[in-house]
């Protein structure tokens, strides 16, 4: 229980991070900067929101065979989904970091110091 619950928490943070970056720069700083830079703009911002959208399935796919394992009725493949979930929960947070660029940032910070 305590897993679906960071899981959620989770989502909620992946959800807010591609939302804060969609708010960083408004439509009115944009357009003030001309019609050609706020095409361009809108073209990564679609990107982006694809990236997120393919990101988030995958995510889900990681997810899917561990959910299917805690509703079975064999105790060896709820023990194994238990197991498993802990792995899932680790990669879904590397996933995150990396692509909210936090990874990233604590790299830079350990290299250069």
């Amino acid at each position: 229980m305590k897993y679906i619950a960071l899981l959620i928490i989770i989502g909620i943070f992946a959800i807010s991070l591609g939302n804060a970056h969609a708010a960083e720069i408004t439509n009115q700083q944009v357009l003030a900067t001309g019609t050609q830079n706020a095409t361009v703009y809108q073209i990564i911002q679609r990107a982006f929101e694809i990236v997120v959208g393919i990101s988030s399935l995958l995510i889900a796919l990681l997810w899917v065979p561990i959910a299917i394992g805690y509703f079975s009725k064999d105790l060896d493949r709820k023990a194994d989904a238990k197991e498993r979930t802990k792995d899932a929960l680790i990669g879904t947070i590397i996933f995150v970091m990396a692509v909210s660029g936090i990874l990233y940032g604590v790299i830079h910070y350990i290299v250069v110091g």
